[in-house]
């Protein structure tokens, strides 16, 4: 440090910067606006309400699509209960974004399908741990990764934020976030994924991946 550049402060005013950082940071940090560039295509309050604004990417590429889909797989919300098919096999089930891609009921063949084709060299650990993911790469039992709860069940993962940013070279990036709960007395907690995808004439690769996680 330059000594002509320091100066030795006050003890009150110490005291008032101390306590102006001790405000800061108790306070909790909340997600700001999209940066620039980045677009937010879907925003929930809670498990109930939901908002879907694909539009703001513009026409989908059977690539983003894909992505998407995916993202719709590992958390849902705004889902309302569905009903059972005669034989007890299907659970017929809408949920916001599955929709909103056209690909029916959550978690129907036809997302698994999406996924499954451009996901070729396996999943990010999207709301998952790495080994789970890794074997649903290895296995392609990808039904097995896929969310399909109605918002009054009492285990819940939902997404709050979804933005996306399309970069040069096919670069996107996807930052998830979102919260889990295991009901009233087993608590909660909330989780972050910002994951970075190469898209490819054929596929979609994992560029980078960082999630993280709190609650009890």
């Amino acid at each position: 440090m330059n000594g002509s550049s320091f100066r030795l402060t006050s003890a009150p005013r110490l005291s008032a910067i101390l306590a102006v950082c001790a405000i800061v940071l108790s306070t909790p940090l909340q997600a700001g606006p999209p940066a620039t560039g980045e677009f937010e295509v879907l925003s929930g309050s809670d498990s109930m309400t939901v908002e879907v604004h694909l539009e703001r990417l513009g026409p989908l590429t059977p690539a983003m699509r894909a992505i998407l889909a995916f993202y719709a797989m590992r958390a849902n919300g705004g889902c309302p209960p569905g009903t059972w098919s005669e034989d007890g096999k299907t659970y017929d089930m809408q949920c916001p974004l599955t929709t909103a891609l056209g690909l029916g009921r959550q978690c129907s063949e036809a997302q698994l399908a999406l996924v499954k084709t451009w996901f070729k060299d396996g999943i990010p650990a999207v709301n998952l741990d790495q080994a789970d993911a890794a074997n649903i790469g290895k296995s392609g039992d990808f039904a097995s990764a896929c969310n399909a709860t109605p918002y009054t069940a009492t285990h819940q993962s939902i997404w709050s934020s979804l933005r996306v940013r399309q970069e040069k070279k096919g670069l996107v990036t996807i930052t998830g976030e979102g919260s889990w709960t295991s009901g009233p007395e087993a608590g909660g907690g909330s989780f972050t994924d910002v994951t970075t995808y190469r898209i490819l004439p054929d596929r979609v690769r994992v560029v980078r991946h960082r999630g993280t996680s709190a609650g009890d």
